[in-house]
């Protein structure tokens, strides 16, 4: 049941979804394997995009590789939402 007025909207709704559950049982995951294994080395990277600025951090002795990762991953995300954009104005326009 959806209350969108675009045929793209309960996709996009799924998928982010989708993305959501994956992230937390990711992150279960990886919480799981740390307390498996008691000499294990951690590190951590992430991106949070503010308006269209990422600001990227790391953490530990992979930091590096993760930073790369996060900033390949926020921009791919970026070049996602203004395709997505696009196509939905598209939409708007071609129905009025």
């Amino acid at each position: 049941m959806s209350v969108s007025h675009t045929r793209g909207e309960p996709v996009l709704w799924k998928v982010g979804l989708a993305l959501v559950r994956a992230g937390f049982a990711l992150a279960v995951i990886a919480a799981l394997l740390l307390l498996a294994a008691p000499g294990a080395q951690v590190g951590v990277g992430g991106c949070i995009i503010v308006l269209f600025v990422p600001v990227c951090f790391g953490v530990g002795s992979q930091a590096l590789p993760l930073l790369i990762v996060a900033i390949a991953l926020s921009i791919v995300l970026l070049v996602v939402a203004f395709i997505v954009r696009r196509v939905l104005a598209r939409e708007v326009h071609q129905v009025a």
